[in-house]
This record gives structure tokens, C-alpha cells and sequence, in this order.
């Protein structure tokens, strides 16, 4: 016959059966935190169940969030939480023994981008990142960048974009660039302003 324990703070189970293993020989639920002092064992109910460790069992609606914590040092934690308010999994770095926030807990899969409005997302050592330097006007449809823009020689001559300019480098040539686009309509290399004053003299 199944029974309930209530109990409104930590509850730490000590066992007494003098081998130093507690034995869970049932579905065992637990609502609030629990200590294990020794190893814990435990023999599979003979009827099939969901593979899922319940928080906050038969829980009423007082409980808004509930998880797991991952002790990282000899007095911190880590923290697993579902939020009710926010409807999602968060997690934080730094929690309380109850899983209070020491620091702010976080959405899951939800990071919010870096830098300002219309900043062009990159990865800055590891971290999600965007700079008023390069960004992207989504009403104008217009990329921005202030600074340099460096073309890679590419060796080949890469293929047409319909209804498109493509830009691109490769060994200089007498453009004296090594600057060049291709279209559908021509492909050449940009000429400098030293081989264009040249060109102009000879021709």
C-alpha cells in the first residue's frame, strides 16, 4: 500500500539496515530536496514505467519552479529549473542550496543575440557577438561595414548569380588589382588607377 510523507523542508534519509546502503524497493517519489549520506541502491518495479525522475510530484500549483542541482564545489551549486511564469527550462551557473539564483537563470536554446539592433552576429573567441561595424538594414536590405573588406584569391572563377554582381580575387592581371567580377553580362578585372592613367596614354 502506497503512503505519503509531507515534509516541508530538507528531508535526509539515514539507513539503518547495518550494511551502509539504503534500499529503494518501490517508485519513490521525492518533492523537496534529498540528502544521501552512503550508496543507494534500488531493484525495478516489475511494471513498466516512464524512465523519467519526477520534481515536485503531486504538485498543486504552489510550486512554480522545480529541477535538479548539480553541487560543483563543497558549498556551490548548479542549477536545472523548469519556470512556470516563462513556460521553459533554465539553467544557471551559481544557485543556492534551495535553487535560488546567486546568478540569474537563463533560458535554454534561448541566447539572446549579441551587440545592438541590426548588428551582423559572429563568433568573438567563443562568445555569441554583433558591432555597430557591420550590420544589416533589413528595411533598406542594406549591409554595412565600416572598416576594411578582405578577398581571399580563390583561383577560380566562381559561378554566376542570376540577377548578380559577384566579386571575388584571384593572381593579378593587367587590371593590376586582382580585384574581379563576373555576371551574366561580362567578366573582368578591375583596373587600378596607376594602369587605367597607362592604358589612357597608350590608347
Amino acid at each position: 500500500m502506497a503512503s505519503y510523507k509531507n515534509v516541508n523542508n530538507d528531508y535526509t534519509l539515514t539507513c539503518n539496515n547495518g550494511n551502509g546502503i539504503f534500499t529503494v524497493n518501490a517508485i519513490t517519489t521525492f518533492t523537496k530536496d534529498v540528502t544521501f549520506q552512503s550508496n543507494v541502491t534500488y531493484d525495478v518495479p516489475a511494471t513498466t514505467t516512464s524512465a523519467f525522475f519526477i520534481a515536485a510530484a503531486n504538485n498543486t500549483g504552489a510550486i512554480t519552479d522545480m529541477g535538479l542541482l548539480g553541487q560543483t564545489g563543497p558549498t556551490t551549486f548548479a542549477g536545472l529549473r523548469f519556470d512556470i511564469a516563462n513556460n521553459t527550462w533554465q539553467t544557471s551557473p551559481s544557485v543556492y542550496s534551495n535553487g535560488a539564483p546567486i546568478t540569474a537563470y537563463a533560458n535554454i536554446g534561448a541566447t539572446p543575440p549579441g551587440g545592438a539592433n541590426t548588428n551582423i552576429q559572429f563568433n568573438n573567441n567563443g562568445i555569441f557577438d554583433g558591432d555597430g561595424n557591420l550590420t544589416y538594414n533589413v528595411a533598406t536590405k542594406q549591409i554595412r561595414i565600416n572598416g576594411s573588406e578582405v578577398f581571399g584569391n580563390i583561383g577560380s572563377i566562381p559561378t554566376n548569380v542570376a540577377n548578380a554582381v559577384v566579386l571575388y580575387s584571384n593572381a593579378v592581371g593587367q587590371g593590376g588589382t586582382g580585384l574581379y567580377f563576373t555576371s551574366a553580362a561580362a567578366q573582368d578585372e578591375l583596373v587600378s588607377r596607376r594602369n587605367a592613367i597607362i592604358y589612357g596614354i597608350i590608347f
